[in-house]
């Protein structure tokens, strides 16, 4: 007969079984990373680029916009991006015509590639005599209101100089010369920071 003071709760459990050791999730790949904020707005950057580019329409503008708002991963926001070039890069310097970015320089005749470019700078000057500009007021005006002894006025001279800096950038069989016209000491110093400046990026 059964004893009603036994119960079941009292009856010895079987041992819990230890569970298998879960295998290590997997790192998702960067592609399918959820996109942050900087990345939509980097895309968002890239499509206005794009629209004053000419590359795309108002409407094609809006519909790519309201996609990268949407995009649930970099791969669905790198898809509204796959028909547009890559951002330009960023201009560091320029000389002359001569646009300098961390990887070329950009000529009238073409780009040449940086690293490695050889660049030289000379100055050439020249200095003439003019009559200055209050000198020849103070002529005009005080021959009507004097006598002709204001001409005398007209005698005064001063020296101005003016020259031109050529800028050589030079890599391989390209070569491209910048005239850069200057008016002071000062706009030659700047040039010749400006060179020195950027070879220092032709070793990087």
């Amino acid at each position: 007969m059964t004893d009603p003071n036994f119960s079941m709760s009292n009856s010895p459990q079987p041992p819990q079984q230890p569970q298998p050791p879960q295998p290590p999730q997997q790192p998702l790949p960067p592609e399918q990373w959820r996109p942050s904020d900087a990345d939509r707005q980097a895309a968002a950057e890239r499509l206005r680029i794009a629209v004053d580019e000419g590359r795309l329409s108002l409407t094609e503008y809006d519909q790519r916009l309201r996609a990268t708002e949407s995009a649930g991963t970099i791969e669905q926001l790198n898809r509204v991006l796959a028909d547009l070039p890559g951002p330009p890069e960023q201009l560091l310097v320029q000389i002359g015509e001569i646009a300098v970015t961390a990887t070329t320089a950009y000529t009238p005749i073409g780009p040449i590639p940086l690293r490695g470019s050889q660049w030289t700078v000379h100055d050439q000057w020249l200095s003439e005599q003019k009559t200055p500009t209050w000198a020849i007021v103070l002529a005009i005006v005080g021959f009507f209101l004097v006598c002709a002894f204001s001409l005398l006025f007209l005698l005064a001279k001063e020296t101005r100089f003016h020259g031109t800096v050529n800028v050589t950038v030079s890599n391989g069989g390209q070569q491209y010369v910048a005239r850069i016209p200057v008016y002071n000491q000062q706009q030659v110093h700047h040039i010749y920071n400006q060179v020195n400046y950027v070879r220092g990026l032709t070793t990087r």
